[in-house]
């Protein structure tokens, strides 16, 4: 069992030989010699050992001190050995002779609390319940699916768990976690860049969860001029069931028809713009758009036709996809616009990949507001790293505020009548109150991280609010560019 430094015992030994004739006034001084050395600091205990192989004529005593450390040994050997060994030379003059060493600290052993096993991982020898090399446990055993199950819901349901003690201050304690963690108190909470990980992990998975058959998809709005993300597969063209009956014996009237739209007449070649761009988007808005493309073609000029469809034709060509305004792009337009006929071919594969390319945004978003807290913070001696925990706690507790909406809107989604509607006024709720809440946890949690008086910390927290704002813009469009290119 290995001891801290400070703490790890010295043993020294003394080996004397005397003359067999003064075997009995030498062992009477030697016990006494040896009360007084054990009233020297450090000193914990002394044992006398008989050593059988003294010659004819001598005898052997062998006496072993149990320092504290090797410190208190250094004391006694600068400031008190001179003077004891001279006790010993007035006494018995040259008919004694010593030899002393020193016998450091190596391994400690305890009865019952050793193993003679090596380390099944790095093969160093056990003196506990742990290896005091890499720290795996000296029993390994494989678990069976049942005890893996038991001690994942141990885990959980544990009131002690270590899962329930760090959840409660993330939600509710704006910065005791990350003022718990600097000041070293961290065993009876979950580490945070494990907690960030998994809670991440949870809002994502749930995020993601759509209606079945249902995509994330990139859609071009009305005009064709925007890109917008669609989540969701295309709308059935009828008008969804409310699920509400009409009461018995109230007869059902017919829905109004709607007003026929005037009739436009259009070319063939116009025509068949129409209809391909019309195609391009959903089901439902396909009707309203074909009359008002419709209506807006028949009144454009043969140019603007042609610009129109030379851009329906090929919105990725030279003609229509240039970089203009950022002159370290234009070596890249020819990847740029490859990556554009990729989206425009296959515009449900580029949102799945904006989406799931989300999370390494983030692995660049944290660091950068990490940085601008730095700034805003460089006078309070805090290291960078120290800036980043309290940054990732922060967002820790915006994935768990998120995984508690997003659980509310999916038992919303699986309930019916008047459960679903309480669930979706609650999400409602809990939405509106996490619209105030989040802003004022974080003020809250700079205030208790730093320390520092309101008048300081407010306008801090409105230059960090702008920051945010700056860092999303710039790693949103860097994340539009990524996932173009890496399509």
């Amino acid at each position: 069992m290995q001891l801290p430094q400070e703490n790890q015992g010295v043993i020294y030994e003394v080996n004397l030989e005397a003359d067999a004739d003064i075997a009995g006034p030498f062992d009477t001084w030697l016990r006494d010699h040896i009360a007084d050395m054990l009233q020297f600091e450090g000193f914990r205990s002394a044992e006398i050992l008989d050593d059988p192989s003294a010659p004819a004529g001598r005898i052997r005593r062998i006496v072993q001190y149990r320092l504290r450390n090797q410190a208190a040994l250094d004391d006694y050997l600068a400031n008190h050995a001179p003077q004891m060994r001279m006790q010993g030379v007035a006494r018995f003059g040259d008919r004694f002779s010593a030899e002393r060493r020193v016998l450091p600290h190596r391994e400690e052993f305890v009865r019952g609390k050793i193993s003679t096993e090596n380390c099944l991982n790095c093969g160093e020898v056990l003196t506990g319940q742990h290896c005091s090399h890499c720290g795996q446990p000296a029993k390994v055993r494989v678990l069976s699916l049942w005890g893996l199950t038991k001690d994942v819901i141990g885990d959980v349901f544990n009131a002690d768990s270590r899962i329930w003690r760090t959840l409660w201050p993330l939600a509710f304690r704006p910065g005791l976690l990350t003022q718990e963690f600097l000041r070293g108190r961290r065993a009876s909470y979950t580490p945070p860049f494990r907690m960030y990980l998994v809670l991440s992990l949870v809002f994502f998975v749930l995020a993601s969860f759509n209606d079945p058959g249902s995509d994330v998809a990139l859609q071009l709005d009305e005009g064709g001029t925007n890109i917008q993300l669609r989540a969701g597969g295309n709308a059935p063209e009828t008008a969804p069931d409310t699920g509400l009956a009409a009461p018995r014996g109230t007869p059902t009237a017919p829905p109004a028809p709607a007003p026929p739209a005037p009739k436009v007449e259009l070319d063939a070649e116009t025509q068949k713009l129409v209809d391909q761009i019309v195609k391009r988007v959903p089901a439902d808005a396909r009707k309203e758009l074909r009359t008002e493309l419709e209506s807006t073609l028949a009144a454009a000029t043969p140019e603007e036709r042609a610009v129109t469809a030379r851009l329906v034709a090929d919105p990725c060509g030279e003609e229509n996809f240039k970089v203009e305004g950022a002159p370290f792009l234009k070596q890249y337009e020819p990847r740029l616009r490859d990556a554009c006929r990729k989206i425009v071919a296959d515009q449900q594969s580029f949102g799945r990949a904006l989406w799931n390319n989300i999370p390494k945004m983030m692995f660049i978003f944290l660091p950068l507001i990490a940085a601008v807290l730095s700034l805003l913070y460089i006078r309070s001696g805090r290291y960078y790293v120290e800036h980043l925990l309290f940054v990732v706690h922060f967002h820790a507790f915006f994935f768990l505020t998120g995984i508690a909406v997003l659980l509310l809107e999916r038992l919303a989604e699986l309930s019916t009548g008047a459960v679903a509607s309480g669930l979706a006024g609650l999400q409602a709720l809990a939405g509106a109150v996490l619209v105030f809440y989040v802003p004022l946890y974080l003020l809250k949690a700079m205030r208790r991280v730093y320390a520092q008086s309101w008048w300081k910390t407010v306008p801090k927290y409105a230059l960090l609010g702008i920051a945010y704002l700056l860092c999303i813009v710039f790693t949103g469009l860097g994340l539009l560019a990524y996932t173009a290119l890496t399509l």
